[in-house]
């Protein structure tokens, strides 16, 4: 109950002037929301900003303005329905630019490899995001290019609100799972023959297993809807009713 009442309080502080030129001046799709849905949004990034802690590697320095970006980019994925606040995530660490990561993986005969791999972000399932700095700044002016890496990384902490990273969030109910399963499964498939065909209507990425695939596609759906839509319609309906029907771009409007 305190917890409730805390966040309520926190929705109903005016919003900093400082962030909303930020909004306005740095993140290309707010001016596009309904004002009901930019208030929505201002609220849901005060309970965001005050209960995640950023930290800066690799030598940057956090300011206002980046964490402003980062929470608006995050909270939009759950403007149209009741939000989770990404419970497991306490942490955001910004580096300047791509970082190194050590993936490790298990080979024939039980052997572990650990490799160091480049990324511009990473959802750990309990507790961190992880983020290059200067990809997540392009991704807020750079529309309808198909890639934000914080809409990507908050895409895995949605599906790990279901106790798995297996590429489904909490949904309604027991329908809503049953088409899901459906509805990705094909889909899924569907791009695997593509890529073996050699042809790439979406990023590759997303045929690695259903967790990428579910944050790729919510790339898609919020940066460059029409390439879900000419991937697969039925795709882009099923986050139309998980996300929420959005202001399109002029020039997808066209």
């Amino acid at each position: 109950m305190f917890n409730f009442l805390r966040r309520q309080a926190l929705r109903k502080k005016p919003f900093p002037l400082t962030w909303l030129d930020v909004l306005q001046g740095q993140v290309a799709w707010y001016a596009r929301l309904t004002p009901e849905l930019q208030r929505r949004l201002q609220g849901r990034m005060q309970i965001f900003l005050r209960e995640k802690t950023f930290i800066g590697c690799g030598g940057l320095t956090v300011t206002d303005t980046m964490r402003v970006i980062v929470a608006a980019q995050a909270c939009r994925l759950e403007l149209h329905h009741e939000p989770s606040h990404f419970p497991h995530c306490e942490t955001i660490f910004l580096y300047p630019e791509a970082f190194v990561s050590t993936v490790t993986r298990m080979l024939p005969g039980g052997v572990i490899e650990q490799m160091p791999t480049v990324r511009i972000g990473e959802s750990w399932h309990r507790g961190s995001v992880v983020l290059a700095w200067n990809a997540v700044e392009a991704s807020a002016w750079a529309e309808w290019t198909g890639r934000n890496v914080v809409l990507h990384e908050f895409a895995h902490q949605l599906d790990s609100g279901s106790g798995a990273v297996d590429g489904v969030p909490v949904l309604r109910n027991a329908a809503a799972y049953a088409r899901w399963e459906g509805v990705v499964d094909r889909s899924l498939t569907r791009l695997r023959l593509h890529l073996n065909r050699g042809e790439v209507p979406i990023d590759p990425y997303a045929a690695q297993n259903p967790a990428e695939f579910f944050a790729v596609i919510t790339e898609l759906y919020f940066e460059a809807p029409h390439v879900l839509r000419a991937f697969d319609p039925e795709l882009l309906h099923l986050l139309e009713d998980y996300y929420g029907v959005f202001p399109v771009h002029s020039a997808e409007a066209a």
